[in-house]
């Protein structure tokens, strides 16, 4: 693997991190935002992987745009991917049977929820910016060769 296959690596591993600890950060939020339908919360955190695989593919979409285009993404792109990630939910989300999801969670709920994951995720990244830039330059020290 050569020094970019490395560095590619290391980001995902940062990314994924990140990710996990949104999650942790997240739930406890996720549970304050009442909606008023029935199971709100419950249904609202079984959709948690669900967003942060959402969140996760826009990232390594991202790093596919900037390779090959040089071009980041848009506000209007994490839309689409929302959107993408609504129409291809499993048949089950948690305990959930998947049109009882749908018929709770209009696709304009499901993008807040992914923006909100969004803005938390750019938060948590921007707080925590340091350590994982150490984290990462360690990594990388470990790793040359």
């Amino acid at each position: 693997m050569d020094s970019t296959g490395l560095i590619e690596l290391g980001l995902v591993i940062v990314l994924a991190l990140g990710v996990l600890a949104l999650g942790v950060k997240y739930l406890p939020v996720l549970k304050k935002e009442k909606q008023g339908y029935p199971m709100e919360t419950e249904i609202e955190a079984a959709l948690l992987p669900v967003l942060y695989a959402g969140i996760c593919a826009a990232y390594r979409l991202q790093e596919q745009g900037m390779e090959s285009l040089h071009v980041r993404m848009a506000g209007a792109d994490k839309k689409a991917i929302a959107d993408a990630v609504y129409r291809l939910l499993p048949d089950k989300v948690g305990n959930f049977d998947l049109t009882l999801v749908k018929a709770l969670v209009p696709p304009e709920r499901f993008a807040q929820l992914t923006q909100d994951a969004f803005d938390r995720f750019d938060r948590f990244w921007v707080e925590h910016q340091a350590a994982f830039y150490t984290a990462f330059e360690a990594w990388k020290q470990d790793n040359a060769g």
